[in-house]
């Protein structure tokens, strides 16, 4: 002991050093350690309770939003859209298309508020054995229809509200300016003013003017505002749009429409058709005259049934096939597709001669001599003898 009766203090080994060190240093690395797993926990359960909220939102947001005053596009394309009651209010005017579908229609019909939705429609339309025989044209309707109404009056000619006019195969020019000044409303003289622009109607030069044969038959639907120009204009292009689809070449459009008229005018049977259109061709091969009665007819202005005369058949105008070789200047009428279709491809015959011999069933001799053809007209005196 020292003087004051304390131990003296004994300075450590090297060994006791470096083992006191390296205590120190496990402690601290056992320390940082623990800490780090503490930071660990703590990001995870951070990471689980975050994740736990977003689960939340996304299972219940969408019944959370959709109790808002504005409901979510989920809700909305879910919801059934419903037909309307009926049976229409305010009064409205659409326009069906001449080539259209259910799916087009409908959407027109959506557009003009006469139906509740293009499905709506459509199911109606599939339901309706006789909605795919709605012709196109304006009709008068009604806004907020059931959709199986809207198309009932769709059917029904009497709410078409446009200009309807009929074009027959087989009628002349004259007889066509009656039918535009009637549906117009407008006189002759405007109808015939119509006729000579033929700029503006479209009828093409190696016509000449001359618009027989280049009116197309058929029912058209104009608009309330559409004038005889246009409606011309409409008839011209439909027929140079059906030669063309022939292959009909430009330089033959004239004769192939003349021809038609010809086989139109002859009242036959569809069967006949190609037949006759046989002996014009035979008859032209020929240099034999055509000498039809539907040509003298044509040219005194004579209605079909005018029985013609041998003083008829001696008049000088140029469509008169008794008195002139070859075709006539133009067409005498308007064609059909059949007639069309019987002079591209007329029949394999020798005949040069025809006769409707029995006006009541239409049946039509064919002969390929003059001494058949005399029999031909005997039957049909026969048959005048019998009728009276």
């Amino acid at each position: 002991m020292d003087e004051q009766g304390a131990a003296p203090e004994v300075a450590p080994t090297r060994g006791e050093a470096s083992r006191s060190r390296r205590d120190a240093v496990r402690a601290e690395r056992a320390k940082a350690a623990k800490q780090r797993r503490t930071v660990l926990l703590s990001v995870l359960v951070g990471v689980l309770v975050i994740g736990a909220v977003f689960y939340l939102m996304w299972t219940r947001g969408a019944d959370m939003f959709s109790s808002t005053d504005e409901p979510s596009l989920v809700a909305v394309t879910k919801d059934p859209v419903v037909d309307f009651p009926g049976p229409g209010g305010e009064p409205v005017q659409v326009t069906v298309a001449a080539e259209t579908t259910p799916e087009l229609l409908g959407a027109t019909l959506v557009d003009a508020g006469v139906v509740s939705s293009v499905e709506v429609f459509t199911a109606a339309y599939a339901e309706s054995p006789d909605a795919p025989s709605i012709a196109p044209g304006t009709y008068n309707v009604f806004r907020q229809m059931r959709a199986a109404d809207a198309i009932a009056a769709l059917l029904d000619p009497e709410n078409l509200a446009d200009l309807t006019v009929e074009v027959k195969a087989g009628l002349t020019v004259p007889e066509i300016k009656t039918e535009l000044s009637r549906v117009t409303g407008v006189g002759i003289d405007q109808v015939d003013e119509a006729f000579a622009d033929t700029a503006s109607t479209g009828l093409p030069d190696e016509a000449g003017g001359r618009y027989e044969g280049w009116l197309a038959p058929g029912t058209y639907h104009f608009g309330l505002d559409s004038t005889p120009t246009q409606m011309l204009a409409t008839m011209v292009a439909t027929t140079v749009e059906t030669l063309d689809g022939l292959g009909v070449a430009v330089e033959d459009r004239v004769a192939v429409l003349t021809k038609a008229s010809l086989v139109e005018k002859e009242g036959a049977l569809p069967e006949d058709l190609a037949g006759i259109a046989a002996v014009i061709d035979n008859r032209l091969a020929a240099g034999t005259n055509l000498q039809r009665d539907s040509t003298v007819r044509y040219a005194l202005g004579r209605p079909d049934d005018y029985a013609v005369t041998q003083a008829d058949r001696q008049d000088p105008s140029e469509y008169n096939t008794f008195a002139n070789a070859g075709l006539p200047p133009s067409a005498i009428s308007t064609v059909s597709a059949e007639a069309l279709q019987a002079v591209l491809a007329p029949a394999d015959s020798d005949a040069v001669y025809f006769l409707m011999v029995d006006p009541v069933t239409r049946e039509i001799q064919f002969s390929d001599t003059y001494t058949e053809y005399q029999d031909s007209l005997k039957a049909y005196q026969a048959w005048l003898d019998a009728n009276g």
